[in-house]
């Protein structure tokens, strides 16, 4: 069974953390996570698990950091992200929203005294970082996370996280600039 660190014609030069999850191909059964040790429903897509025993993926090498992600924006047609709608509060949506990741809380250079490091995306192997792009689904504005850039507002991909907000928040957080939810 694959290691999520073995990607895109090889493995990376690194060797993988404890992490790094198992991954599954389409069709694969597995044991569940209820801990009773019965198996799954064949697997309809190849995936890795996250936080598989400790915080996840720390040299930024599994599935999220390559842009393998699906890229279809027509149903049925081709394989795509998840679609979400945009924020709402009591049904109300907001006028305006922003992009924000931690992602560099994650990056182990990236510290208080160096501030290096500290990058969307992070310094991995696959030198990618999910991002989210404004799309229509049956005429009603949605969001649709991953590597989605085809005849959608893609909000300037990684650009739309910002910049690191260390000095203002005294942690690393990318914070983008606020939008419009009219599309």
């Amino acid at each position: 069974m694959p290691r999520s660190n073995e990607k895109a014609g090889g493995k990376d030069k690194g060797s993988p953390e404890v992490g790094d999850g198992l991954c599954y191909k389409a069709g694969d059964t597995h044991p569940g996570y209820d801990g009773a040790g019965t198996f799954t429903a064949p697997d309809q897509a190849t995936g890795c698990q996250d936080d598989y025993q400790q915080n996840g993926d720390l040299d930024f090498d599994g599935s999220p950091y390559w842009t393998e992600w699906p890229t279809g924006t027509t149903a049925g047609l081709y394989p795509s992200s998840f679609v979400d709608t945009f924020p709402t509060t009591d049904g109300a949506q907001y006028s305006r929203f922003l992009f924000q990741t931690d992602i560099a809380l994650s990056e182990y250079e990236c510290t208080s005294t160096t501030l290096s490091g500290c990058t969307v995306p992070p310094d991995g192997p696959g030198k990618f970082y999910p991002y989210w792009s404004e799309t229509k689904v049956s005429g009603q504005c949605a969001f649709e996370f991953g590597n989605v850039w085809s005849d959608v507002n893609t909000f300037g991909k990684d650009a739309e996280y910002g910049t690191d907000q260390f000095e203002t928040l005294g942690y690393p957080e990318f914070i983008g600039r606020s939008h419009s939810t009219a599309c």
